[in-house]
This record gives structure tokens, C-alpha cells and sequence, in this order.
């Protein structure tokens, strides 16, 4: 992963940001509380990191 941190501050931003496949080199850091609803329609294959503002954190390293 880049050392570079994406700024998610929408749900829309993160769609987005998961859509185009930057989480799959960058991680992402979303300005809202965990909303399991959005992370259950996308499909994560690769290395991601996903953090939340409420401390939550959805992630995958291989």
C-alpha cells in the first residue's frame, strides 16, 4: 500500500474510491461512523484498509 491516505468524506466519495479500485493501493479514511450497508455491496478481493471516524477499522493484509 502508498503511503498516501485517501479522504473519504461522504458514503458517495467511498463508493467511488472502492469503484475505481483505490482501495486496493491506498487506504482509506472516511470522515462517518461504520456503516455496514456500504461495505457489504462491493466486492474485496485484494489488500485493502478501510478506517472509520468511530474507530472502526474493515481491512484485509496478505
Amino acid at each position: 500500500m502508498e503511503d498516501k491516505t485517501l479522504i473519504a468524506d461522504t458514503h458517495s466519495i467511498l463508493d467511488a474510491f472502492i469503484e475505481n479500485g483505490l482501495h486496493k493501493k491506498y487506504p482509506i479514511y472516511c470522515q462517518f461512523p461504520h456503516c455496514q450497508s456500504i461495505l457489504d455491496k462491493h466486492q474485496y478481493d485484494e489488500e485493502f484498509d478501510i478506517e472509520f471516524n468511530d474507530g472502526y477499522r474493515h481491512q484485509n493484509e496478505k
